[in-house]
């Protein structure tokens, strides 16, 4: 079933007298219950389509669909997960995470089962009653995709949210996340520079060119589930990566 339909999507900002043209025109259907990766060099417009497909930005030309009516800022069941993990520091982990509830109106009680629940799947139930910044880096994406989930969307949308982390936990996180959605089934939107971690987390590549983005291939991962970081060293992951970088190759995004 496609959840997600993008139709010859473009965006264009003014810049002073200059028009930038961002992104597109970008076609795609993004199918129900899998993770769809985009990837692509800097400043080609990937978070610009991660926030029009969850309706905080509008195109300037074209339409988006989500569940059949247009996507527009405020639709029910979609989570965000952003680089920064935007913590508040006058709350603790837990009421950091119910924040999600609060703003629903969601009672007090089983939103707070909820979020303990959460907190104990992502490794950090140990630290509900903790400040923020008593936590290192990773562990605080971890309080942030509790909150993004807590609410049990349908769509969950990541904006690179493990490229602040080290390399270790960047590899920890993603073998968590892609767990997580295991369980839950969301349909996810992963935005990355990292081919790997691309590869790895999703069902499913589109590469984007240089700004204006468009999609330069559509790339199915037909890598068995769950995964572990050894199936990177695999021919069939090697062979993913490599038709990936060959695009960045063609376009001029890398030099061979």
């Amino acid at each position: 079933m496609s959840e997600i339909v993008v139709e010859r999507v473009e965006r264009t900002y003014r810049s002073g007298a200059r028009t930038v043209h961002a992104l597109g025109p970008v076609t795609a259907t993004l199918e129900a219950g899998r993770t769809t990766a985009i990837v692509g060099p800097s400043g080609c417009g990937k978070s610009t389509l991660l926030r029009i497909i969850g309706g905080l930005d509008r195109p300037s030309a074209g339409r988006v669909s989500v569940r059949g009516r247009p996507a527009t800022g405020g639709m029910d069941g979609v989570g965000v997960v952003f680089q920064r993990d935007l913590l508040l520091d006058w709350r603790n982990i837990l009421d950091n995470v119910l924040i999600a509830a609060e703003m629903k109106g969601m009672a007090r009680a089983p939103a707070e089962r909820r979020a303990r629940e959460l907190l104990a799947e992502l490794g950090v139930a140990d630290f509900a009653d903790r400040a923020p910044w008593e936590l290192s880096g990773g562990m605080r994406q971890r309080v942030a995709i509790a909150r993004a989930l807590l609410c049990d969307p349908w769509l969950l949308l990541l904006d690179e949210p493990f490229s602040a982390l080290d390399a270790l936990t960047r590899d920890q996180m993603g073998v968590l996340l892609q767990k997580v959605q295991q369980t839950t089934r969301t349909t996810a939107v992963l935005i990355t520079h990292s081919i790997p971690e691309a590869v790895f987390l999703s069902d499913r590549v589109l590469v984007m060119s240089a700004r204006p983005g468009t999609f330069l291939d559509d790339i199915p991962v037909p890598l068995p589930r769950p995964r572990a970081l050894g199936l990177r060293e695999e021919p069939e992951f090697a062979a993913i990566a490599r038709r990936i970088r060959v695009q960045f190759e063609r376009s001029g995004v890398l030099t061979a």
